[in-house]
């Protein structure tokens, strides 16, 4: 197949990315128009091995490498490529191309280009603006405990120094001040966790979420044991993840489960695997508790949002926006359903290794 027959000449010459083929010995025999495009040049320049001369030495050697596997195995020839345009900016292009084959064999590949240089400057651009925004949490949470140790300092010496003296309302004030200073402390400790969970390099490994969700929860018995939650667990909850974020993850979900079902008579809080694909494992963590409208939802992962009152359930509003950090550290997704005074179910789908 040297040339391309004159109906998929006419259809690749109108598609928007550039298009090509390739012969069984790793010669170009065909461009379209959207190549000409975007180098310059008219056909059939480019052809054979000189389409090379506009590709970047290095991701030249590496396409090579990719096709000396792909020319043995007849499989898939991928990867990435920057290509120099006709202006003389550089274009990171996509490429893939699919063998074709025939009663006698393979013979050729029929690839296609997608420009990816926009989405390429647009997550570099996001890295550094995480970074940046991760680096400025981090130190803002430092810097203030200094003046909270401070202003925490100074209000008990001046409780002291005024002792029986103080007036009720005097009494009052400083009580005030150092319950502030102590949720703010709290504020401090959250930001602090979601500044760590960012910066923390993964360090993966088989996760068996049953046994780490039963000793959770077998903590949280003997710190309530006046209780009668009823427990259950699925067996082989396994997931290829880091597991020290993994804990963290359980301990809010499961924290919050156990709190937010603290009214009812009889507690029921369930973990266990939703659904199992090729390509992710969804796990969740289910209460029969408080629950909550499923009009906000859209409120849950984000920082100190809450959606109950403070004087109902105690929090920060930090536990949610954690684990969704986790899970999209991972690679992941989370969710949440449920209805008020009927209980919560959350979902977190990690990729299945």
């Amino acid at each position: 197949m040297a040339q391309p027959d004159a109906l998929f000449r006419a259809a690749a010459d109108q598609a928007p990315q550039p298009m090509w083929i390739v012969n069984d010995k790793g010669v170009v025999t065909y461009l379209n128009h959207a190549w000409y495009e975007l180098v310059g040049g008219v056909p059939p320049q480019w052809y054979g091995h000189a389409w090379g001369e506009v590709v970047e030495t290095h991701d030249l050697a590496d396409m090579r490498e990719r096709w000396k596997t792909a020319s043995t195995t007849g499989s898939v020839f991928e990867g990435t490529r920057r290509v120099k345009a006709q202006d003389g900016t550089w274009h990171t292009l996509a490429y893939r191309a699919t063998p074709v084959f025939d009663a006698a064999g393979l013979v050729c590949w029929v690839g296609i280009d997608s420009d990816i240089t926009e989405l390429m400057a647009t997550q570099a651009a996001l890295r550094i603006a995480n970074h940046e925004l991760e680096t400025f949490s981090y130190t803002v949470s430092h810097d203030l405990r200094t003046p909270l140790v401070t202003v925490q300092g100074f209000s008990r010496l001046l409780s002291n120094e005024l002792g029986a003296a103080a007036s009720s309302k005097v009494s009052h004030y400083l009580e005030r001040i150092g319950d502030a200073v102590e949720h703010m402390g709290r504020l401090v400790d959250g930001l602090l966790t979601l500044s760590h969970v960012t910066r923390r390099k993964l360090q993966m490994e088989d996760v068996d979420i049953g046994e780490m969700a039963a000793e959770i929860l077998a903590m949280l018995r003997r710190s309530d044991p006046s209780r009668a939650v009823d427990i259950h667990i699925q067996d082989k909850l396994h997931v290829r993840a880091d597991s020290r974020l993994m804990a963290s993850l359980l301990e809010n979900l499961l924290g919050n489960a156990w709190k937010f079902s603290s009214s009812k008579e009889h507690a029921e809080i369930s973990v266990g695997r939703a659904t199992q694909s090729t390509s992710e494992v969804v796990l969740f963590v289910k209460d029969n508790g408080a629950g909550f409208d499923m009009a906000h939802a859209a409120q849950l992962f984000s920082a100190f949002e809450r959606l109950h009152k403070p004087a109902e359930f105690p929090g920060m509003g930090i536990g949610l926006a954690t684990v969704h950090r986790i899970v999209a550290r991972h690679g992941g997704r989370v969710w949440a359903e449920a209805a008020p005074g009927q209980g919560a179910c959350f979902y977190f789908a990690l990729p299945h290794a």
